[in-house]
């Protein structure tokens, strides 16, 4: 028997599409779970699996990309950002503006620091996430220009699925983009699921301030 295991990294929506022809006989595996698994008879089988896989997964990542969307947040966009920002943040009583029209002062403040870096992503046309990333910010603490993330929430209904993550990868991408080396952002002390989040993407923890806890990463 021939064997073979992938580690690709490719979103979860993709990995469940493609986890529906999984298939199991005597002779032949084909699996997709964390890892792609494929056993078969002879290299020419394992081959010509492999190369009907990647024709799928081709398709799943184009299909994909269709029904996800990063775009610049428009003035419109604000009772959607109000909408999601509440939600969001419900049991962070500490880390939100409570009333609407500080709120509302905020989304335009988020507009007006940075227009090119504050991004909404849509799923099937749909706002769910939003971030707010600052390239003319200068960071006290660094003492030059840094991107800053001043804001990153997803619909807790979405959750759990790499969409925030895939914010958080246009924020440094755009960063590069505008020459930035270092991106930081300051986390709730309480917010420990937002915390092993940001490490798990490469941020490292730093100073405390009040109730903030400062994490950074450089860019390379």
């Amino acid at each position: 028997m021939i064997e073979a295991k992938l580690f690709l990294n490719i979103p979860k929506e993709v990995k469940e599409a493609l986890s529906i022809d999984n298939y199991k006989e005597k002779d032949f595996l084909f699996e997709v779970n964390d890892e792609i698994h494929i056993k078969t008879k002879n290299i020419g089988s394992l081959k010509a699996t492999l190369d009907d896989f990647f024709r799928c997964l081709d398709v799943a990542l184009k299909t994909y990309q269709l029904i996800i969307k990063i775009r610049k947040v428009k003035p419109e966009d604000l009772e959607t950002f109000l909408e999601l920002y509440y939600k969001a943040y419900r049991g962070f009583d500490k880390y939100y503006y409570k009333k609407k029209r500080w709120a509302k002062w905020y989304f335009k403040w988020l507009m007006k620091r940075d227009e090119d870096g504050f991004l909404v992503l849509e799923y099937c046309n749909k706002p769910i996430g939003f971030i707010g990333v600052d390239c003319n910010w200068v960071s006290n603490i660094e003492k030059r220009e840094v991107a800053e993330i001043h804001e990153i929430f997803v619909d807790p209904d979405y959750r759990g699925r790499g969409f925030g993550k895939l914010l958080i990868n246009k924020a440094i991408e755009y960063a590069k983009k505008r020459g930035r080396d270092f991106i930081e952002l300051w986390v709730g002390v309480e917010n420990k699921e937002g915390q092993k989040f940001y490490e798990r993407l490469g941020f490292k923890k730093d100073v405390i301030i009040k109730d903030w806890l400062r994490m950074y990463k450089v860019i390379e």
